[in-house]
This record gives C-alpha cells, structure tokens and sequence, in this order.
C-alpha cells in the first residue's frame, strides 16, 4: 500500500499508573509514550511508541527519532512496507519509534480502504482472551489482587517473579487457590534466575498447572534458556531475547525456547511483528502478543496482530488497565476478553483533550 504523508505530528505523554509497577529488572509510576499521527489528505492514522528499558528508548530519543522519519515521509509517497525497511535500516536503535509511526500507517492504510487492521493481513475477526498482571508484592498481596481481578472478569493472570524461588512459589500458589483450577496462569521471571534455579522453579511449580514461564534466564543467555527448555516440562517462552526477525528466527531454528512473545515496541511495529510471525507459521512455533506499558492505541494494535494469524496463542495485552486515564476508545474488554471495534483500522478514537491533559513539555515534537 502506497500513502501520500501530508503530516507527522508527535504527542509525547506521560499518564500515572494506578500502583507502583515492580517487576525484576525494576520499577515505575508513570507510564511515557509518544503518540504518533500521520495525516494523509482527509484521513488520519494513529500509533503509539513506548519509551522503556528494554530497548533503552527515551522520550526524548523517540521524538528525535519520529523528527528524522517526519523529514523523510512528509510530503512523499510512502509503501508501508518499504518504508518499515528503510528506517529500520536508518534507525535500527529505534524500534520503539519506528513502531509508532508503522502502526500510525497501518491505521490510515485501513481507514482509506474502509478495512480493518486484521483484514489487511487475512485474519479473521475474534474476541480475545487477555490477563491481567500482577508485578513484584508479597504473598497476601498477591492473592488479594488476584481476587480483585478474577472478580473483574478477567480468565488468566500473569505472575511476576524474581524474589526468590520459595517466595515465588508460594505467590503461584496463592493466585491458584483464588483462582481455582479455570483459572488460566501465566508466569514472567523478566530474566531474574540462572539456568539452575529456573529448572528448580519448574519443578517446584509443575502441579499448579502453569501454562508457560516466561523468559526465565538472561536475555542474552541464548545456552542457558536452551538448557531450560530442554530440561522442563513447562513451556518456555522467549520475551526480552526477541529483538525481531533476526533473533526469532534463531530461537526457532535452533530450539531455543518453545514459544516468543512479539512485542510491538522491540520489533518495529506491526511490519515487524508479522516478519516474527511469518517464522513462526513457517516453523510451527507458537507465541503470545504483549506490551510495554503502551495506551490502548498500541493495544489495539496488538490485538489485530493476534487475529491475523493462528500461531499467536496468548495475548498479554493489559497495560491499558494499569493507567489512571484512557486517552482512546474502541477497544472494550468484557467477560475475560478484548472487543475491537468495527470500524476500519485499528477502530480505535484518540480523545485529543485527554491527551493535552497528560502531554510532556518537552523539546522535539512536531
């Protein structure tokens, strides 16, 4: 698809969360992401880049990204695609930026065809089961959110961990008596244990029906997440060692992890998260759609990943309910499940007076 760019506009924003977030390799109250819009002629199209840690993008790195990608696109026709390649190749230090701006063209290219994110790629319309996580807390903190979200209707619940094998245990433990056996559980070691102790960890957890555990060894320790996975009989998944195409791939050809999580924000947007999903239907591996504390634009985004493709199993999509105000909607959650709207594109309508209310001062925007 081809789209003649009139305008590239950025919104960098700043929403608190409701709680502090704590996971392994830190912690934060407020959410920071770039809103990027794209204007063609009549139509606009909208995304979302996340400033994070695990691609060590700034807000201020991200605006001065979009500003080199806004002086190569405006005024010009740009294939969607292509343009992915070239500012990927231009700003491979990017991801997060490039994201914004690819799934900004995604949601025009759907809004001039009068089609939906999905449609674009050949999926199939559905509602999709989410969880909702619970970051770093002690034990009866943890069974009291589980309680307050299994209330909330959600399904399945994602477990941080990393405060000690025992600990960890007894917070799994927790969420499963709240829960009782329906209940989906999904648990996340953002990388806290060596390949020892998370053979240790999966032993310990193997009658409590965990569904996978997720990224449970050092990012960059491809040998010992191999040994994990050879040596459990939990499924494990690939989150921070997928930083796109390149990587998935690896993990696939040579049996690395048994699943990837795709991230929009680390792999560029939504080119680049059906690249990784292009390997993972060529390879029959299986994996799950997450976020990093992006709004409901770049949950919607996801969302419509998730229904292109049958490969994607899992949907960690739930940044959206951790932050104190919703700058979009068209994205409802009812019953367990995220509903995308009907309408084209991502469906999804930015509320620009809950954006002003939450925008940085910062220097670079356009």
């Amino acid at each position: 698809m081809k789209i003649k760019i009139d305008d590239i506009k950025t919104y960098p924003i700043a929403i608190d969360r409701d709680e502090v977030f704590r996971i392994s390799t830190g912690s934060s109250l407020t959410a920071e992401n770039v809103l990027v819009r794209i204007i063609s002629e009549e139509k606009e199209g909208w995304g979302n880049s996340s400033a994070n840690s695990v691609t060590q993008e700034t807000t201020e790195s991200i605006l001065k990204a979009v500003n080199v990608m806004a002086s190569e696109m405006e005024n010009k026709v740009v294939d969607v695609e292509d343009n992915w390649k070239r500012m990927r190749d231009k700003l491979p230090e990017d991801p997060s930026a490039l994201a914004g701006v690819d799934i900004a063209l995604y949601d025009l290219w759907g809004r001039w065809e009068g089609k939906k994110v999905y449609e674009i790629f050949g999926g199939v319309g559905d509602d999709i089961l989410t969880d909702r996580t619970i970051g770093h807390m002690t034990e009866s903190e943890t069974r009291e959110h589980a309680r307050e979200f299994i209330d909330q209707g959600f399904k399945a619940i994602k477990i941080k961990i990393g405060l000690g094998l025992m600990e960890d245990v007894r917070r799994i433990e927790a969420v499963r008596e709240e829960g009782g056996p329906d209940l989906k559980i999904w648990v996340d070691a953002n990388q806290a244990f060596k390949p020892e102790e998370s053979i240790t960890l999966c032993h310990m957890i193997a009658d409590l029906d965990v569904e996978f555990v997720e990224q449970p060894v050092h990012v960059d320790d491809l040998k010992g997440l191999k040994k994990v996975t050879e040596e459990t009989d939990i499924p494990i998944m690939a989150d921070e060692t997928i930083k796109g195409p390149k990587t998935a791939e690896k993990i696939c050809t040579e049996e690395i992890a048994d699943m990837i999580n795709i991230k929009l924000a680390k792999c560029g947007g939504l080119t680049g998260g059906r690249k990784i999903v292009d390997i993972m239907e060529e390879y029959g591996v299986n994996g799950m759609v997450g976020c990093m504390g992006e709004t409901s634009v770049s949950i919607a985004a996801g969302a419509h990943l998730f229904n292109s493709t049958s490969k994607l199993k899992y949907a960690d999509l739930d940044s959206h309910f951790m932050l104190s105000d919703n700058i979009a909607s068209g994205l409802d959650f009812r019953e367990g499940k995220l509903h995308i709207s009907d309408e084209p594109g991502l469906g999804m309508k930015v509320h620009e007076d809950k954006v002003n209310d939450h925008l940085m001062d910062l220097e670079g925007e356009t």
